[in-house]
């Protein structure tokens, strides 16, 4: 079963080298709770997959600690970078051409959904282990997000290292997506 840590008495340097170490855990955005690990450790990443039953064809969003950050990972243009640094941090994911993140993240497509989350805990967390994070909802493929933490499945509680406890998770509704590929919004 995986520990339950209160907001107020998380230890960032402590979790942060947890994320490098391959955990999978369970923290508080700006919108809902999410299910992540380092997006870089594709065995970490299988199991986010495994945990939420997620199609491995699928892909995940992964989250960065500030647009400096996302640049070393994605290629996007003038007009890509406007429009992200007119909304981020925030509840939006776009979807960019991807550089450096795995396959494995991306379900094999050449894009990746990328986020800078409003939460300056899980910015901070991110900043120090030093790598971005897989971002997606934490409920079983197809489910309701959740924005409590009793709301998360116990089947996928049970396949994390760590949950950060903030009470109740952002807005509750998830992330707005917009494809800067297309120009479409996808939700």
């Amino acid at each position: 079963m995986a520990e339950i840590i209160e907001i107020s008495k998380v230890d960032i340097t402590a979790l942060a080298r947890r994320v490098k170490a391959g955990e999978v855990f369970i923290y508080p955005t700006d919108t809902v709770y999410g299910i992540g690990c380092d997006a870089l450790n594709e065995e970490a990443v299988k199991k986010v997959f495994e945990a939420k039953g997620r199609d491995f064809k699928k892909p995940l969003s992964v989250a960065f600690s500030d647009m400096k950050h996302l640049l070393r990972f994605v290629d996007i243009n003038e007009e890509q970078r406007r429009e992200m640094d007119a909304k981020l941090p925030g509840p939006y994911t776009f979807v960019v051409k991807n550089k450096h993140v795995p396959k494995i993240v991306t379900g094999g497509l050449d894009t990746v959904g990328v986020r800078i989350p409003k939460h300056d805990l899980i910015r901070e967390l991110i900043r120090e282990s030093g790598v971005p994070i897989v971002t997606t909802s934490t409920n079983l493929s197809g489910g309701p997000a959740p924005s409590h933490i009793y709301e998360i499945p116990d089947e996928i509680i049970e396949k994390v290292s760590f949950v950060i406890d903030a009470g109740k998770s952002g807005s509750g509704k998830p992330s707005t997506i917009i494809d800067l590929t297309t120009g479409k919004k996808l939700r």
